[in-house]
């Protein structure tokens, strides 16, 4: 089964359980381990973007014809890297690989929760629960705002190549680019709050409003029990941490 068909809460659980389990168990082998599961949760979501895979792969970047497995496993591995440079300054080399595989976890485990949870399908789990349905919308946002403002900055990056301001050479130049760059950035992101909000309560989807799902994603018996199962796993491991 491939993440996409999984129910939205079971995705939630794993990407949970993989951080916690991996600052809970012993490091490194405890990092290592949740680490190397999580890469290879990228690798799963199919070998091919099909015409209804989740809309978590566009905006990671995939686009139909490629790997979206691969996409996702080299986003996650470039988006680790840093963290892994920037502990190697601060700490000497047996800290910066314990914290750096837990922080890997942590990145490869949204990376791949922003690939394969479609925000709708979120959204309507929540309200088939009777939970908020602002939690719910407000949480896919957060997911799909890096790859909404990354789509927009390459089209601003474009427009103002085409305006004839080059955003290589110099460090100058570099700056003068990443100020043409970020104001339109944030006028836009501040000005798709406004549409946003205004949508929303056009909608009725205030605080206390009660919604009915139109299509919820089928909750089989079977990942209710494996949700369950990672629960009492983190649960088990920190008490087996503390004695």
């Amino acid at each position: 089964m491939t993440g996409r068909r999984l129910h939205p809460f079971t995705l939630l659980a794993i990407a949970g359980a993989l951080p916690a389990l991996a600052w809970i168990l012993p490091a490194p082998i405890g990092g290592a381990c949740t680490a190397a599961v999580a890469f290879v949760l990228t690798l799963i979501p199919g070998a091919r973007l099909t015409p209804g895979a989740s809309p978590g792969f566009r905006g990671i970047g995939v686009s139909p014809g490629s790997r979206p497995g691969l996409v996702v496993f080299r986003t996650a591995l470039l988006t680790a890297v840093p963290f892994w440079v920037f502990l190697r300054l601060l700490h000497d080399v047996p800290t910066t690989i314990a914290i750096g595989l837990r922080i890997t976890t942590m990145v490869a485990s949204f990376v791949w929760l922003a690939a394969t949870l479609a925000p709708d399908r979120l959204v309507e789990a929540t309200v088939a629960r009777g939970w908020s349905v602002t939690a719910a919308y407000l949480f896919a946002a957060t997911i799909t705002a890096v790859p909404t403002l990354r789509d927009r900055a390459r089209r601003i990056v474009e427009a103002q190549r085409c305006r004839g301001l080059s955003p290589r050479g110099s460090l100058g130049n570099r700056l003068r680019a990443l100020r043409a760059l970020a104001l339109p950035l944030v006028l836009s992101a501040l000005h798709d709050v406004d549409e946003r909000a205004l949508a929303l309560e056009t909608r009725g989807m205030v605080s206390g409003a009660r919604r009915t799902p139109l299509a919820p994603p089928p909750d089989s018996a079977v990942e209710r029990a494996a949700r369950w199962a990672l629960l009492a796993a983190c649960v088990a491991a920190l008490i087996w941490r503390f004695k």
